[in-house]
C-alpha cells in the first residue's frame, strides 16, 4: 500500500452484544489482510470492542434505530475507526484516570483502556443527532 492509498470499509451492526463477535472477526480479517501486526491488531480490536460495547450498554438507543455504523480506514501510517450511533450524547474524549481496582473489580476500565490504546480520540455530535466517535492508532510497520 502506498502512503496515499487508504482502504475504507463500512460495517453496520445491530446494537446487540451478541453481534460483536462476528464484527470482531471481520475487523481482524480486514486488518490482518492489510498487514497490521498482530500485537497492534489485538489492541485496536480491544479499543473498538470497548467503544461499541459502551454504546450498546449505555447509549439508550431507540427501538427504531439500533444500528451502529463503523467505518474503518487503513493507511500506511495510521488506522482510523469512526463509530456512529443515534444514542444519547456522550463525549468520552476527556482523559481518564485508571479506575481503582478495589472499587471497580470487573467494570469501569473501558474508557481508560481506549485512551491508553489509541493515539487520538475525537467526538462529535452531528446536527442530525448522531454521535461520531473517531479512534486513531498510528501504525508502525
Amino acid at each position: 500500500m502506498h502512503e496515499t492509498e487508504i482502504l475504507r470499509q463500512d460495517f453496520k451492526i445491530q446494537a446487540d452484544a451478541s453481534k460483536l463477535s462476528e464484527f470482531r472477526t471481520k475487523l481482524c480479517e480486514l486488518c490482518a489482510g492489510e498487514g497490521i501486526p498482530a500485537p497492534a491488531l489485538r489492541l485496536i480490536v480491544l479499543a473498538v470492542d470497548e467503544a461499541v460495547s459502551n454504546i450498546i450498554e449505555h447509549a439508550t438507543l431507540s427501538e427504531d434505530d439500533r444500528r451502529i455504523t463503523i467505518s474503518v480506514e487503513i493507511g500506511e501510517k495510521k488506522l482510523t475507526v469512526s463509530i456512529r450511533d443515534r444514542g444519547l450524547p456522550f463525549d468520552p474524549t476527556p482523559n481518564r484516570r485508571e479506575p481503582d481496582q478495589k472499587s471497580y473489580p470487573r467494570r469501569g476500565f473501558g474508557l481508560y483502556l481506549i485512551h491508553k490504546i489509541v493515539d487520538n480520540i475525537a467526538y462529535e455530535r452531528t446536527p442530525d443527532g448522531h454521535n461520531v466517535l473517531t479512534l486513531t492508532k498510528v501504525l508502525e510497520r
